[in-house]
């Protein structure tokens, strides 16, 4: 069975993490969407869209479903991986006092959830106006929280000037050097960003580019994603090197890889920020092997040639034979 990707949204008090959870099971994604939250009392959903409330649990129309979280993250996880039909994604906002980090060991380290949940995203709010204003214990949760983060959304944008946004950007440059910062209001940002690739849903290669996602300043963060495709077979230790070393405008790389070292199957690929995982896919089943991967960033960083250029040399025939430990055992996984 495929295993639901678990996405966390973390922020501090007020940041506008139950803002961001409102815009995707608002979304026209298609998604089936299970949300966790402390009380879905407060996300913010249309009478008309609500088709029953049982006990902790709200359904939706759209087929998403609300669970408060009480004790019991693991639990609570676990209670929907036994849902029919399984949702598409699952998504964990955080307390606006906790630390994303923890969770996401909990969800790692949990023999309970081995085998149906994956991390796929720790996302964290930032308050752009008022996360300067931070102090003491606060402020170093805050700075904990943007550590812990594969996406930094930079929220209420549009309610501070140029200088003062800036300043904000240099904050979280300060807590992680590397960090991937979207600048938006109201936490609107494109669906591409937020989810991966799943085999139960359609191709994620799209060739067109994201609309921007509601920005109202010019800051350059108007949103595109480019594919690649080839039919040849790619070595696997070059291109994970690749994936870890791309542009901090590129926020995800997701797509189905055809790996040299494992011919007979297709490859899972997901890229946030820094974090590469590869899972086992199905098999070919007749269709012509393909490497299709989507990249999605911000235009100017987003240079397809340059990224083109670099992923030819991941070609099996332009890539010496491998002796790293580590790309050796994940082929290894990948074959049984």
């Amino acid at each position: 069975m495929a295993k639901i990707p678990v996405i966390l949204v973390s922020g501090f008090l007020g940041a506008g993490k139950t803002t961001l959870v409102n815009h995707i099971l608002r979304g026209e994604h298609g998604l089936r969407i299970a949300v966790l939250v402390n009380d879905f009392g407060d996300i913010n959903i249309d009478s008309e869209l609500i088709t029953n409330v049982t006990g902790e649990t709200l359904a939706l129309a759209n087929g998403c479903v609300c669970c408060t979280i009480r004790d019991d993250l693991a639990r609570a996880i676990g209670d929907i991986t036994e849902l029919q039909p399984l949702p598409d994604a699952i998504i964990v906002e955080t307390s606006g006092v906790s630390d994303p980090a923890a969770a996401a060991m909990g969800l790692v380290m949990s023999a309970a959830l081995a085998g149906r949940v994956a991390l796929d995203l720790i996302i964290t709010v930032v308050d752009a106006e008022h996360a300067p204003l931070l102090k003491g214990e606060h402020l170093t949760l805050a700075r904990e929280q943007v550590e812990a983060a594969d996406i930094v959304l930079l929220n209420k944008a549009d309610l501070v000037d140029a200088h003062w946004l800036a300043g904000v950007r240099d904050w979280i440059r300060g807590a992680k050097p590397d960090a991937r910062i979207l600048e938006t209001d109201h936490c609107r940002i494109p669906d591409q960003v937020l989810f991966g690739v799943d085999e139960r849903r359609p191709d994620p290669v799209r060739h067109d580019d994201i609309p921007d996602a509601g920005h109202t300043h010019d800051h350059g963060s108007q949103f595109a994603s480019w594919s690649w495709i080839n039919g040849e077979p790619l070595a696997l230790e070059p291109l994970y090197s690749l994936c870890q070393q791309l542009p901090i405008g590129v926020f995800r790389a997701k797509g189905f890889l055809h790996l040299a070292d494992v011919p007979d199957r297709r490859v899972l690929l997901q890229v946030v920020g820094r974090r590469v995982q590869f899972s086992k896919g199905e098999p070919w089943h007749g269709e012509s092997p393909a490497t299709r991967i989507l990249f999605i960033g911000v235009n100017g960083d987003l240079e397809s040639g340059a990224l083109s250029n670099r992923l030819e040399t991941c070609l099996a025939r332009n890539a010496p034979p491998s002796a790293n430990p580590f790309a050796e055992a994940v082929v290894n996984i990948l074959r049984n």
